[in-house]
């Protein structure tokens, strides 16, 4: 078995450590301060960390090109050129295409939580059943935003990691399949027998009556 990979962006497996350093770590800090401060707090403070990267980067530019002039009257002396040819603006077609993609998403989710609650496949609801019963476990160890957390920092390791160490994981992943798939067929197999069990009291019923 392979996982695959191959579609997710190359920031991920840190081919280039400044860009994804870029994106990872003012993230996970926020995320962090997130723990003991208020959502305002670090958004105000993320906003003014970035004014002031970019006023010493202007003004990083203003000293080597007009002051000393060390560098040449050129966009890429600024450190800050590749920002300006980001494109912000989001289209009404990308707007459209992500409402669609949700609504199937949150519809198809919805008729999958009616199932399980109605009980339309009792194997599906005993093994619904059985994930809820460990969240509740998860959920006095941490919360919601400590797995946010955890999963951004595996989002960044674990591609590179898997890239590297691909057999032995690929087997690991293997094994664990094998058990899933064992204990599943058991506990099948139990809840067959318990529905073939009443119906055997109802057969043998009327013979004791006569």
């Amino acid at each position: 078995m392979s996982l695959t990979t191959s579609s997710l962006p190359s920031v991920m497996f840190w081919t280039n450590p400044l860009e994804t350093a870029a994106i990872f770590l003012p993230t996970l800090a926020a995320l962090v301060a997130l723990v003991s401060y208020s959502i305002i707090s670090v958004v105000s403070t993320s906003c003014l960390v970035i004014l002031l990267a970019v006023s010493l980067c202007k003004l990083y530019t203003h000293v080597m090109v007009n002051l000393l002039a060390k560098l040449p009257a050129d966009p890429s002396s600024d450190p800050l050129h590749k920002v300006y040819s980001f494109d912000l603006t989001i289209s009404a077609e990308s707007v459209e295409t992500i409402i669609s993609c949700s609504l199937s998403n949150v519809n198809d989710i919805l008729i999958l939580l009616r199932s399980l609650f109605l009980l339309d496949s009792l194997v599906d609801s005993i093994k619904f059943g059985v994930v809820l019963y460990f969240i509740t476990y998860i959920g006095l160890m941490c919360n919601l935003l400590t797995i946010i957390t955890m999963a951004w920092i595996t989002l960044f390791t674990f591609p590179r990691l898997y890239r590297d160490n691909e057999m032995a994981i690929d087997s690991l992943v293997e094994k664990m399949i094998g058990q899933v798939e064992e204990m599943k067929s058991k506990v099948t197999s139990l809840v067959t027998r318990s529905k073939a069990t009443p119906m055997k009291n109802v057969e043998k019923t009327p013979e004791k009556e006569e």
